[in-house]
């Protein structure tokens, strides 16, 4: 999901720049084994028309994603054109992936060719905008841009950061700053 980094600064970051970086991203999140990583890295070279699509896709998907799930957040209604674009992915799920047991865990394989890899991301994002934990997903609160998004995990549901030891740290550490800053003007 957040694979756009800064998204409310005008300069957003991709983080997902073709389709070997969409690839590495599969893997890392564990919707590839690394046999199947390989497999596909191989198809892609004698296709990379169907690679690019791929990734076109995926990014697609993302960014249907994050408008639902930000129109989610600020009570609003999504755009129909979102939830419709959404629909079709899930619509062209159908069955394509099977439930497996991978590194002592449930997941997804893939069935029905390169746009099947899309399927577990679909799903999940189905379930998250309808399921228990819907109400709970926020947006970062950092005050550069960071724009991610999360699931609120916390006992008093009240976390205002991505990560603690990225944004969370870098505002803290701002605000010691400016305390300090303002003891020693107070000082002089």
């Amino acid at each position: 999901m957040n694979t756009a980094a800064w998204r409310l600064r005008s300069d957003v970051e991709e983080r997902l720049p073709g389709p070997e970086a969409l690839l590495d991203w599969f893997h890392a999140n564990d919707l590839l084994s690394r046999g199947e990583r390989t497999a596909l890295q191989r198809a892609w070279k004698s296709d990379v028309e169907a690679a690019n699509s791929l990734c076109e896709s995926a990014i697609a998907l993302r960014e249907l994603i994050y408008n639902l799930l930000i129109a989610r957040i600020g009570g609003q209604t999504p755009r129909t054109k979102d939830l419709e674009a959404f629909n079709n992915f899930l619509t062209a799920c159908g069955a394509g992936a099977t439930l497996v047991w991978r590194a002592g865990d449930y997941g997804w394989r893939a069935t029905k060719g390169m746009a099947s890899l899309l399927t577990p991301i679909t799903l999940s994002a189905a379930e998250l905008l309808t399921g228990i934990r819907s109400g709970k997903v926020r947006q970062c609160q950092d005050d550069r841009g960071c724009g991610w998004l999360f699931v609120d995990e916390s006992r008093a549901q009240n976390r205002r950061w991505c990560s603690m030891g990225d944004c969370g740290n870098r505002a803290k550490a701002h605000r010691h700053y400016q305390r300090a800053k303002g003891h020693d003007l107070k000082s002089n």
